[in-house]
């Protein structure tokens, strides 16, 4: 029988705890991968609408949009915890969500219309910068890549395609988000 020391132990746990963590990561990008996808159409498809409406529509869009996306998210939610774990979660991204939204509201609320494009770019900046941070929090590089990159590319729309911003949102925010959720499912 051969005896195992402090060290060998200690480095074998450490070993063990780095594989358990980065199994979870990767479940955890899998799971996800489906709601980056669900999103990166409903996003698509708002700002498509955004481009061809009347700025008077875009709420009403964005509702039809959002309740279809929150629906999709619950469909998509894990089922079947048996310690109600799940539901927890759902209720967590749930109540996320709606502090999100809550404020991009509270910001349009505040600041002056004047013009329609800050108001066009702030949710992909938002996206980005919340993708970003939960990426970083959680030690997910992937969510920083998907975060940094709708963000960056939100900016260079900003100022280098300002009259096309929506459509621009359209293709590289949502098929940026759609794209992430592949890369998330694939892990």
């Amino acid at each position: 029988m051969t005896s195992v020391s402090k060290s060998e132990a200690r480095s074998a746990l450490s070993e063990i705890d780095s594989v358990t963590r980065r199994g979870m990561a990767l479940k955890g990008y899998r799971h996800a991968g489906p709601f980056l996808m669900l999103w990166g159409v409903v996003w698509g498809l708002g700002y498509l609408g955004m481009a061809r409406l009347a700025p008077d529509y875009w709420g009403w869009l964005w509702l039809v949009l959002d309740t279809a996306g929150a629906i999709g998210s619950v469909i998509l939610a894990p089922k079947g915890a048996k310690d109600g774990l799940a539901v927890v979660k759902a209720w967590r991204m749930v109540a996320g969500m709606a502090a999100c939204v809550a404020f991009i509201l509270a910001i349009v609320a505040v600041f002056p219309k004047t013009e329609l494009l800050p108001y066009i770019a702030l949710p992909g900046l938002f996206v980005g910068f919340l993708y970003t941070v939960l990426g970083v929090v959680n030690a997910s590089p992937r969510y920083v890549w998907i975060g940094a990159t709708v963000f960056v590319a939100t900016l260079a729309g900003y100022y280098l395609w300002p009259q096309h911003l929506a459509e621009w949102l359209a293709l590289v925010g949502g098929g940026g988000l759609f794209l992430g959720g592949l890369w998330l499912r694939s892990a």
